[in-house]
């Protein structure tokens, strides 16, 4: 049997308002997350995750992109569709094995 690889995150149609608060939040979740693995990582090893201090770098570029996006849009009487899936495969066969 095949397992599901492919979830619906976000699917629908969504008012300027509620479609920039979704897109803020979910970056700000991601970014939260790196947040905590880099500090942990600072806690356990001393130092920085530095790729989680880059995704930081880039999300948050991403949300200011996401917020001029909408400023420069008349948003407040626009409906805007919003799709987005996540694919989960596994890098290799021994990484199934492993966890």
């Amino acid at each position: 049997m095949k397992k599901k690889t492919d979830f619906k995150l976000i699917e629908g149609e969504f008012s300027g308002k509620e479609a920039k608060e979704i897109l803020n939040q979910l970056f700000s979740d991601k970014i939260n997350f790196h947040v905590k693995k880099s500090f942990n990582s600072s806690i356990k090893y001393g130092t920085k995750d530095l790729q989680s201090e880059d995704r930081i770098k880039f999300l948050k570029e991403e949300v200011n992109e996401i917020n001029s996006f909408f400023e420069a849009d008349d948003y407040s009487d626009q409906t805007y569709l919003i799709e987005a899936k996540v694919i989960v495969k596994p890098l290799s066969e021994s990484s199934d094995k492993d966890h």
